[in-house]
């Protein structure tokens, strides 16, 4: 467990933890002068400025208070101590065993820095598990291209299910697991947890909504049949924050309900805060000459709706190229069902969110 320094006039010690430090404080052994160090930082601050110990201190509590109660996750004891910047510090998540509390997308780094030697920021993370590991795919069975030691620090790029894409600070990038590390911005109080969990979990803000789908008929060119399938959908977006570098899968199906065939498909643009866009397709031909049978030089982009737009105000005649919805071709020529479903996305923060964080 990584320790924690306490500073009692010109007596330096090290803790365990914030239960060890309320214990202290209960018994009262702590006084409002005395100053600590979290984790990972280099910055001090005085006890009071942690709205758990100021309590304690401030009710005189001894060894008979009962102590609060703390929640599981993971088979760790975990707690977020609130603290609003500029008033109340930053709160630490403390864990018996090891940190396991998880949460993720990404922000950008030009934020202010928060604590330690030259800043971190809510877009960091901390590695919690020694052992750990930056993996070459969001999969535990990925190859580990890069160690990272434990209490080294990362930055968040994005979230694929229950793993987080990162970036070490000498720019090696990968994935790693969420419950390998901890984002900074639980070290927040509640209006900051509360703010920035859309940007590192943006799967559970963007949805997608009024999803249809058919199969078109098959298109023979020479001697190539395709099975086509047109799906037309919505992503919403119930976030402050714009939305992008989105991947969906187009999940197939047969009557029994079984998974025949997965298809992941790159979206580009942004999905707007606060709103919803549909998703179309760019071709990169004029719509004539593909009916005339004539192969494309390049690939069709799938984009959302509303990026496409900003693009044809300066180009109208890229409506000539663009349908709504997504054509996707398939393996499987016999199928009961398909289905979008979202497994990568990240957030952008805006000027206010990276205001928060200012001290």
């Amino acid at each position: 467990m990584a320790q924690w320094l306490l500073m009692q006039g010109d007596t330096q010690s090290s803790v365990s933890g914030l239960a060890e430090l309320e214990t202290r404080a209960r018994r009262g052994d702590l006084r409002s002068g005395d100053m600590i160090q979290p984790p990972g930082t280099d910055e001090w601050m005085y006890v009071t400025e942690v709205p758990e110990l100021k309590e304690i201190l401030d009710r005189g509590y001894d060894d008979d208070d009962e102590p609060r109660s703390r929640s599981m996750l993971g088979g760790a004891v975990a707690m977020a101590i609130a603290g609003a910047l500029g008033v109340a510090l930053l709160g630490v998540i403390v864990v018996g065993g090891g940190f396991a509390l998880y949460l993720g997308s990404q922000m950008s780094t030009d934020q202010p820095g928060l604590i330690g030697k030259g800043g971190l920021t809510y877009s960091e993370m901390i590695v919690t598990n020694a052992g750990a590991g930056l993996r070459d795919e969001a999969d535990p069975r990925g190859r580990i291209t890069t160690d990272v030691p434990k209490d080294s620090v990362l930055e968040l790029l994005a979230k694929r299910g229950d793993f987080y894409r990162a970036r070490t600070r000498g720019g090696a990038e990968g994935w790693i697991g969420t419950d390998q590390v901890i984002p900074m911005y639980q070290l927040g109080g509640a209006d900051v947890r509360e703010e920035y969990d859309p940007l590192y979990n943006p799967d559970q803000y963007v949805e997608v909504a009024n999803a249809r789908w058919m199969l078109l008929p098959a298109d023979k060119n020479g001697q190539a049949v395709t099975n086509v399938t047109a799906f037309e959908f919505m992503m919403t977006n119930n976030s402050r924050y714009p939305m992008t570098d989105l991947k969906i899968v187009a999940t197939i199906k047969d009557t029994q309900g079984h998974e025949v065939e997965r298809i992941e498909i790159p979206v580009e643009g942004l999905i707007p805060p606060n709103d919803g866009t549909f998703v179309g397709m760019l071709s990169a031909e004029d719509l004539g000459k593909r009916k005339r049978g004539e192969k494309p030089t390049e690939p069709d982009r799938v984009m959302t709706t509303w990026s496409f737009e900003q693009l044809a105000k300066d180009d109208p005649d890229l409506q000539l190229r663009w349908t709504s919805g997504v054509e996707v071709e398939m393996k499987t020529e016999d199928f009961a069902n398909a289905d979008i479903h979202i497994v990568e996305l990240r957030a952008v923060p805006d000027d206010a969110a990276a205001t928060i964080v200012r001290r």
